[in-house]
C-alpha cells in the first residue's frame, strides 16, 4: 500500500512539474506551485527528488521516453525511411503525443541546455533516428545526399520551427509552419521525380494528425 501510494505521489509530482515547466520555463517554475498542483506536501515533494535540477530530469527523461515510443513503429516498420522521416516530423503536432512531458521537454531543452540530463535528451535521440533513416532512404533511392548532413539538417530544422511557434505563441500555426519548411528542403534532397509525391505526402501525414486535434471528443471520453 506504501509502495503504491509512493508511485501515485511520484506520478502526480512529474506531472505537475511538467504542466509547470512547459508552462512558465525553469526559471520561473517553483516548488511551491508543482507542490500545490500535485496536492503534496513539500516533503513528500523531496522524497522523491532532491531538487527542482533532479525533477527537471526527471520529467525530460519522462518527455523523451514519450517522444521515442511515438517514433518507433517509423523505425520497426517496413514504411519506406523517407516518409518515416516525414511522419515523425508530423509527430510535434500529433495531440496524441504531446502530452505535458513532451512540450516541458521542448522547453527546457533550451532553458537547461548544459543540464546532465543532455545526452539522453530528445534532441540527441532524434538525431540518431533520423540519421539512421536518412542511411536507409539513400539505399532505397528517396534520397540524394549526405545522410548524416540530411539528418542534423533536418532535426536542426524541425525543432527550430517548433521551439519558434512555442516561443512566439503560435503553436497553432505549427502544421502550416512544417509544411512550409518540407517545400523548401524537398528539392534539394528527393529526386525531381518524386518530389510531387513527397509534397502531397507531407500534406496527408499532417493532416491526419490535426484532424485527430480537431475531431470531437467520444461521447464515452467527453
Amino acid at each position: 500500500m506504501m509502495q503504491k501510494r509512493a508511485e501515485i505521489t511520484g506520478e502526480a509530482l512529474l506531472h505537475a512539474a511538467a504542466t509547470v515547466f512547459a508552462r512558465v520555463g525553469y526559471a520561473d517554475a517553483r516548488l511551491s506551485t508543482i507542490t500545490k498542483r500535485a496536492q503534496v506536501s513539500k516533503g513528500a515533494l523531496y522524497d522523491h527528488y532532491g531538487s527542482k535540477a533532479d525533477l527537471a530530469h526527471a520529467v525530460i527523461e519522462a518527455g523523451n521516453t514519450r517522444f521515442q515510443r511515438a517514433c518507433r513503429p517509423f523505425l520497426t516498420s517496413r514504411t519506406p525511411a523517407f516518409e518515416a522521416l516525414i511522419g515523425i516530423s508530423a509527430l510535434l503536432v500529433d495531440p496524441a503525443v504531446n502530452d505535458a512531458s513532451v512540450r516541458a521537454t521542448f522547453r527546457l531543452l533550451t532553458d537547461i541546455p548544459n543540464h546532465p540530463a543532455a545526452d539522453t535528451t530528445l534532441y540527441t535521440t532524434w538525431l540518431s533516428d533520423y540519421r539512421t533513416l536518412a542511411h536507409r532512404a539513400l539505399v532505397e533511392g528517396d534520397l540524394r545526399d549526405d545522410p548524416d548532413t540530411v539528418g542534423q539538417l533536418l532535426v536542426d530544422t524541425l525543432i527550430g520551427v517548433r521551439l519558434l511557434a512555442a516561443a512566439t505563441d503560435h503553436l497553432d500555426d505549427l502544421p502550416a509552419r512544417l509544411i512550409t519548411a518540407w517545400d523548401r528542403l524537398l528539392p534539394g534532397l528527393v529526386d525531381p521525380t518524386k518530389l510531387d509525391y513527397f509534397h502531397e505526402h507531407v500534406r496527408r501525414q499532417l493532416a491526419v494528425v490535426v484532424d485527430r486535434d480537431t475531431a470531437p471528443p467520444h461521447p464515452l471520453t467527453a
